[in-house]
């Protein structure tokens, strides 16, 4: 039983589609900016009379002056901006070109698929913007055609900004577009958000470790992107030429730029020559996450509401228990200390049915007549881990009949399944993962209906949870998705073994996992099965153990699917600014029920230790950020004083993360 399978739409499926889009001369799309606002300051002007900031830079998404016919597009925008914790001030193109600059250095979002077409005022606009100050994050074909839909023969009208010449319709026609892999600058992984396992080494299909980087005939290989069962993936990008003058952050091997960051005048561009909209709503998320958070956070300097409680990162594990064969293996997890005092609590969730290829083939757990296993369902909810619904009582037959039986007879099995697990837990079921990773968009709003917000997914991997589109349709708002984090092409350990995948490469993919949430300040779901994981009993209890360091020493800790969503759908509540008050910036929260645990990220470079006015809240300092902890309480206010330009540490887009040895 292979678990999961991938989401039918993927990167893969995106980048085809672009393709196709391309080669039919691209529909006439109208003029779209979106302006992703975030409260805080990336340069803050005081007068020479000490009065208050005169005002705050924002980041921007200049949406079409007309209404899009498809509001998906914008959404995918506005709900990462709002997971990841940035205010979000959406504006009109032509408002734009009205406002011109006014020298607070605003940053300025042009996304792919919304603005194909532009117009040359609106291209002067951004040019002038940035050359005094702006920074500009500029998205694959935004600004390709002119307002009426034609390309330039020679290249991009702003190619000058993005450092490189591309949209190369004249010399290459449709084929100034093609899919290719992507390949990562190891120095900038941490910096792009892109956990441990979603990049191979650059000469096998091995999850490349900052611990054992692979080096290649002429030095280390780059790392390339991968996704669970395709291994190395091909995304849509525009071939490139000429000598790129600013920092490489992806690319491709022939040499094309992905994605790089260059200064422009007084400002800076970030280039991102991949489809990110069409990925996102194509189930495939984390890139538009990781450039944006990049964008708005190492380059504009912005404040976030951090993602996880107290701003700790966090690992949920989810356990996927198919039928009666796992309970001895269950019993080996035991034994290696998976159940140990001061771990967890974990998401664990069980197929209870009878039957599992077929019904009455009598090898499923039988929970109703199946005394150990309903020993085991007492004892982990007792303990305190979240029992959940592995779908439709049947295993694999739910997964193989799932698209072609009556959606009444699916919902009866799933509801069954739920049932049983209520009687001997004691517990309602609140969250679920698909047999297979099987997961039709109807079953997510059925799950809602039932008051369950928290669901394992197949599409989106590697990402944080997240409120995902599917059938590029807007989601449900107070639902979360929890993708699957794989390794390379796998994401099961019983696909490993299979593939032969040494049990280091596994410790060390394992440990990175903890590093990087801990690091990072997000979550992430590693799943297994319980036969699955005693294939590697080395690598399972070294995580462990490395993991007990990091929640001892209050970096880490672990959480259930259930206890994150239930704190993403509170955090959502929040309402908060970073904005001159009187003579003061404060940032200001309030929260209809408590702030506890919402936890603002400030860069130390820019501002002063924050003072807390009023309400309650704990002040520290994590890595190169402030941290601004809420307790409980509906309101806080904190005064926030910039550290003056004059005397700030030189800002260079060029500077690399350190990665911390083994």
């Amino acid at each position: 039983m292979t678990d999961p399978r991938p989401s039918p739409r993927t990167a893969r499926s995106a980048g085809l589609s672009l393709l196709a889009l391309s080669r039919a001369g691209w529909q006439r799309v109208g003029v779209v900016l979106l302006l992703v606002g975030a409260a805080a300051a990336t340069h803050w002007h005081f007068r020479q009379d000490g009065a208050a900031p005169a005002g705050s830079a924002r980041l921007i998404l200049v949406l079409p002056d007309t209404e899009a016919a498809d509001p998906a597009p914008q959404a995918a925008w506005q709900n990462a901006a709002d997971e990841l914790g940035l205010k979000l001030e959406p504006m009109s193109a032509s408002e734009l070109v009205r406002q011109r600059g006014d020298g607070r250095g605003d940053a300025l979002i042009l996304p792919d698929a919304l603005h194909r077409r532009m117009s040359d005022a609106l291209a002067m606009t951004l040019r002038e913007r940035v050359r005094a100050g702006d920074r500009l994050m500029l998205v694959h074909d935004a600004g390709l055609q002119d307002i009426d839909g034609r390309y330039r023969a020679e290249r991009s009208r702003l190619s000058d900004l993005a450092g490189v010449d591309y949209g190369l319709y004249g010399e290459l026609g449709a084929g100034m577009l093609r899919e290719t892999e992507v390949q990562v600058q190891p120095s900038r992984i941490a910096a792009l958000g892109l956990p441990p396992g979603k990049l191979v080494r650059g000469t096998d299909d091995l999850p490349y470790s900052r611990y054992r980087p692979d080096p290649g005939p002429d030095g280390e290989a780059l790392p390339v992107l991968a996704g669970y069962r395709y291994g190395r993936m091909r995304h849509a990008s525009f071939v490139t030429r000429g000598d790129f003058d600013g920092t490489v952050l992806m690319r491709a091997p022939d040499g094309s730029l992905i994605a790089g960051e260059r200064a422009a005048g007084r400002g800076q561009v970030l280039f991102v020559n991949l489809p990110l909209t069409p990925l996102k709503l194509a189930t495939d998320g984390l890139l538009l996450h990781g450039f944006l958070q990049h964008f708005a956070r190492d380059l504009a300097g912005q404040a976030q509401l951090s993602a996880v409680p107290d701003g700790i990162g966090a690992v949920v594990m989810n356990w996927h228990i198919d039928d009666r064969k796992a309970l001895p293996a269950l019993e080996r997890a035991d034994e290696l200390g998976a159940f140990a005092k001061g771990l967890g609590p974990y998401s664990i969730h069980l197929t209870v049915g009878p039957d599992v290829d077929q019904p009455g083939d009598g090898r499923g757990m039988d929970l109703a007549a199946n005394p150990q296993a309903q020993a085991w369902v007492r004892r982990l909810a007792a303990e305190g881990h979240e029992i959940g619904s592995h779908g439709g009582w049947i295993h694999n037959w739910f997964a193989a009949n799932l698209d072609t039986m009556e959606r009444e007879a699916a919902e009866a099995m799933i509801d069954r399944n739920s049932l049983l697990l209520t009687q001997f837990s004691g517990r309602p079921v609140r969250e679920y993962s698909a047999p297979v990773g099987h997961h039709p968009a109807w079953v997510t709003g059925w799950l809602r209906q039932r008051e369950i917000r928290a669901f394992y997914f197949t599409g989106d991997t590697g990402m944080a949870p997240t409120r995902s589109f599917q059938d590029g349709r807007r989601p449900r708002p107070d639902i979360w998705s929890f993708p699957v984090l794989g390794f390379g092409r796998h994401a099961s350990f019983e696909e490993a073994r299979a593939a032969g995948t040494p049990e280091q490469v596994i410790a060390d993919w394992l440990d990175e996992v903890s590093d990087f949430c801990a690091e990072q300040g997000t979550l992430r779901l590693v799943y297994f099965h319980p036969f699955g994981l005693v294939m590697y009993p080395q690598a399972f209890q070294e995580w462990l153990r490395h993991s007990r360091e990091l929640t001892t020493a209050g970096r880490l800790r672990w959480m259930t699917m259930t206890q994150y969503s239930e704190f993403a759908n509170r955090r959502l509540r929040t309402v908060w600014s970073l904005a001159p008050e009187g003579r003061q910036l404060q940032l200001q929260a309030r929260h209809p029920e408590s702030l506890e645990g919402m936890t603002w990220l400030l860069p130390a470079t820019r501002y002063d230790r924050p003072v807390v006015l009023s309400g309650s809240a704990q002040v520290d300092r994590s890595g190169t950020q402030w941290r601004v902890r809420a307790a409980d309480g509906r309101a806080l206010k904190v005064r926030v004083d910039p550290v003056p330009a004059c005397i700030r540490p030189p800002e260079s887009i060029t500077k690399t993360q350190r990665e911390r040895p083994r």
